[in-house]
């Protein structure tokens, strides 16, 4: 259904708005990308390790993980590559 006003055109736009102006409307700052997680099996490829010694070490508290509402654990990918960094400057320094 379409409706006009009594002059037969659109209604009228408040006073001091621009109808193009959407700024105050819409944020200025897209949502950040999501944090890349990865699984076990994943992390465990990166330092060649059992993906059970990932789960031993978050258990430790070596590196944080996630859990997802199933209940299995994921991490983050930055975190995982600066726990990388720090192993192999310490196997550098031996």
């Amino acid at each position: 259904m379409l409706l006009l006003w009594a002059n037969g055109n659109d209604p009228p736009e408040p006073p001091g708005e621009d109808p193009n102006d959407c700024e105050d409307r819409m944020p200025q700052n897209p949502a950040p990308e999501p944090e890349q997680l990865l699984t076990p099996s994943e992390v465990a490829a990166m330092f060649r390790v059992n993906p059970k010694t990932v789960t031993r070490w978050a258990r430790a508290g070596k590196i944080s993980a996630i859990r997802t509402l199933g209940g299995h654990r994921r991490f983050k990918a930055s975190e995982i590559r600066k726990f990388l960094e720090q192993v192999d400057e310490a196997n550098e320094v031996e």
